[in-house]
């Protein structure tokens, strides 16, 4: 039973890794994010105070534009993706550091029990040997 307990508390660990390292990736997930907005806020400026901002010589800008804003849309996937495995993962860590603590808990009663069974037993012992 010690094992399943001391097995359970590495399983709430590893999986409290787990959701740390989820979190780890939203916050890169959205300083990227926040860095394209930049880029794109920075393009469209640059655009607007350029005559090169019409015609052919616009080209360039606006497929910088196009890829930004694909990259955005991943970057929103990639954030509700990771979102969600950090929340599964809290969770799991959440039920089995229960599950960790009901296993000691009830460790601690079995061997509270087979302590009080062999006080008993001694207790009992002498009784019957000085009866016969």
């Amino acid at each position: 039973m010690k094992t399943r307990a001391a097995t359970l508390k590495r399983l709430a660990v590893l999986e409290g890794r787990l959701r740390d390292l989820g979190r780890s990736r939203l916050v890169a997930i959205e300083s990227e994010r926040a860095r394209l907005n930049d880029d794109l806020k920075a393009i469209f400026e640059a655009l607007e105070a350029s005559p090169l901002a019409y015609g052919a010589s616009a080209k360039p800008g606006l497929t910088r534009v196009r890829s930004a804003n694909i990259r955005l849309d991943r970057l929103l996937d990639e954030e509700r993706e990771a979102r969600r495995k950090a929340e599964t993962h809290g969770a799991r860590a959440g039920i089995v550091e229960k599950a960790a603590a009901k296993a000691a808990a009830h460790h601690r009663d079995e061997k509270e029990r087979k302590a009080l069974l062999e006080i008993v037993e001694r207790a009992i012992a002498p009784r019957d040997a000085s009866q016969t």
